[in-house]
């Protein structure tokens, strides 16, 4: 079933909607297609039982959901869905675990650890991966549901920014939805140092340096983050990482999500223009109402769908791909480093940033790579919409080949994300390609300068091209 609503999105100049889903001066068709808003679910069995006993917000309930090419709208939900998932995996595994880093010893299943004295955080996640029922399938549940949560954020993240979704008025979403993926980052980076095993903790070490690095404020973002020197300090450190990757940063998240659908809930989507409309519905130009799927029940269906589809998805990866062995690791020492440490692929790039500074720089160096150039690169991300942004509101997505300059530089970041995370991978690329890690060296710095470059020409010049050859003949190019 197809719905039309008025599209009540505030801030902005368009002719007013009719109750009755109609333009002021005009009403809309009567088609198949087209429902009216002050009878939002005619035939519809269920809604009717339950809103004659609930006495249901038709206002709410009645949120039109754009239809076409629906795809690419899914990817906040599953965004949505694999936070719920962490969630419930991560309640699971924080009755388990146990931050604390003083020796006990070891008295289970890892056969290789049995009887011997390692941390406490480490023991508690072997009892967890390898004494618990289901606990290496619910560890490696919040794993994969973390690594897609976050890939699900940038992937939506791409689309509206490629589609222009996040201009007049929706910026508030966009500075939203970016500081929902920093929470993100920061909840991994928390994460990533609970089981203590000796790679967690070399990564550990380099985010507490880097942080140090940071004039004049460091000793006192150290001390705040962390709780006192790591890995020296470890046994302030892990309980204050747990707290926040158990309580604050999930509490953060919650805020975030919950605000960033009440935004959106107010202004309704963005539409695709003009395919979708079509016959029997409203112009291409009239922004005054929004076609789609009603959120109940038809939206709410598709929802569940794809909630039980993020699911098995986790769930296989989960079953079939468990990574992160800690055994096959260690616990954490004080005075060896495992050889090609590096951090997950969400921070491999700042990892690469990090490594492509001369190392002669020293503790300059540090700070430039890993604090300043992805600081940024983040911040140009989230004040994007105050620097492309349109006088009048925008109630349509663009497409990206009609927008030369912002696409190009969309493709150049990516590019730059990509390099950077190769040069994060220096050392196991080096090994596949037989060279050293020092001849591969000047070759990534060039690509990290010259690719985006290269990439930003080549792909303005054919959409410019394109521009042009569309206003001559009057084609899609």
């Amino acid at each position: 079933m197809t719905g039309t609503a008025p599209n009540d999105g505030s801030g902005d100049d368009r002719p007013d909607a009719r109750p009755d889903g109609g333009e002021a001066g005009g009403d809309l068709p009567e088609t198949d297609l087209t429902v009216r808003t002050h009878e939002a679910y005619p035939r519809n069995a269920l809604f009717d039982w339950l809103d004659q006993r609930l006495e249901l917000d038709h206002t709410l309930l009645g949120k039109a959901f754009p239809e076409d090419n629906y795809g690419s709208f899914l990817l906040g939900e599953i965004a949505l869905f694999t936070f719920v998932i962490l969630g419930l995996t991560g309640t699971f595994l924080g009755l388990l675990y146990n931050p604390a880093v003083n020796s006990v010893t070891y008295e289970g299943n890892a056969l290789q650890y049995a009887g011997t004295e390692v941390p406490a955080a480490f023991a508690s996640v072997l009892h967890i991966t390898y004494d618990t029922t289901f606990g290496m399938f619910a560890r490696m549940m919040h794993h994969w549901a973390a690594y897609l949560f976050i890939a699900a954020i940038a992937l939506h993240m791409f689309r509206v920014f490629f589609t222009g979704a996040y201009r007049n008025p929706h910026e508030p979403n966009w500075f939203i939805g970016s500081t929902l993926l920093l929470f993100a980052l920061v909840e991994g980076f928390f994460g990533y140092a609970l089981p203590y095993d000796n790679f967690s903790k070399t990564a550990t070490t380099i985010g507490f340096q880097m942080t140090g690095t940071i004039p004049v404020v460091g000793s006192f973002l150290q001390s705040l983050v962390f709780g006192g020197a790591f890995p020296a300090g470890a046994d302030q450190v892990i309980p204050r990482m747990f707290f926040l990757h158990v309580f604050l940063i999930p509490a953060a998240l919650v805020g975030a999500i919950v605000l960033h659908m009440a935004v959106l809930m107010r202004q309704k989507h963005t539409e695709h223009a003009p395919s979708s409309r079509g016959e029997g519905r409203p112009d291409d130009d009239d922004d005054s109402v929004v076609v789609g799927m009603p959120l109940f029940p038809q939206q709410f269906l598709v929802s569940t769908i794809v909630f039980l589809l993020t699911a098995a998805t986790v769930a296989f990866l989960a079953g079939f791909f468990p990574v992160q062995r800690i055994a096959a690791i260690g616990p954490a020492t004080p005075t060896s480093t495992p050889s090609h440490v590096g951090p997950d692929w969400f921070f491999m790039w700042v990892f690469g940033s990090l490594k492509m500074m001369p190392s002669w720089l020293g503790e300059w160096g540090r700070f430039a790579g890993g604090v300043v150039v992805p600081s940024l690169i983040i911040g140009v991300m989230m004040i994007w919409p105050l620097l492309d942004n349109p006088e009048h509101p925008v109630h349509f997505t663009a497409d990206p080949l009609d927008r030369p300059l912002q696409t190009a530089l969309g493709v150049a970041a990516v590019m730059l994300i990509i390099v950077l995370s190769i040069d994060g991978m220096r050392a196991t690329v080096a090994a596949v390609l037989g060279v050293s890690d020092a001849a591969l060296y000047p070759w990534l710095v060039a690509l990290t300068v010259g690719m985006p470059l290269f990439d930003f020409a080549v792909v303005y010049w054919l959409l410019k091209r394109r521009k042009r050859r569309k206003s001559r003949t009057g084609t899609a190019g």
